[in-house]
């Protein structure tokens, strides 16, 4: 008999204190009339609509005109171009891939030890320098680059590879 009593008694407790917790969540929930809200005088965040315009002289003009429109060279005129290139004294290899490029040596050398790891793993023979290039003023910038130069189709070809690998680059003339 005391069992049942007991039985009932905790059942009937656990009823009256689960009902006590719906109120007081209830109360919690639900705002008073007078309570303050708070609202922003100024707007927080401003929508800005991108007006950019195409124009013959923009980036993406000029990439689209490269990619869609090839040049058509003849033999004559490239032996030309490439005498004017001796005559310039500039040299066909005279491009680099380069990786990453930071305002900071530390972050420069940090990335360089990683890429130098994930090349390891695939047999591309390429080894990496931090190159120290000043822009304008007092802008300087440690380029993650490599260490050999190519012709611009090596360059490329190197670059694609690195990209099949998931390694982002890009081609620079050094």
């Amino acid at each position: 008999m005391n069992k049942n009593r007991f039985k009932l008694l905790s059942i009937i407790l656990s009823y009256v204190f689960f009902i006590f917790v719906i109120i007081i969540s209830i109360n919690a929930v639900v705002p008073e009339k007078d309570l303050k809200v708070l609202k922003p005088k100024e707007i927080l965040v401003k929508k800005v609509d991108n007006n950019f315009l195409r124009d013959k002289n923009s980036v993406y003009e000029i990439l689209e005109k490269k990619n869609h429109e090839p040049e058509k060279i003849t033999e004559s005129e490239e032996d030309e171009s490439n005498t004017k290139i001796i005559k310039k004294g500039i040299k066909k290899d005279n491009f680099r891939i380069q990786f990453a490029s930071f305002k900071e040596k530390q972050k420069s050398l940090e990335i360089s030890t990683k890429l130098r790891e994930k090349m390891s793993k695939i047999p591309i023979g390429i080894n990496l320098i931090v190159k120290e290039v000043k822009i304008k003023e007092n802008q300087t910038f440690y380029r993650v680059i490599s260490e050999s130069k190519y012709p611009f189709g090596k360059a490329k070809s190197e670059c694609a590879k690195f990209k099949k690998n998931k390694i982002q680059c890009i081609i620079i003339k050094s």
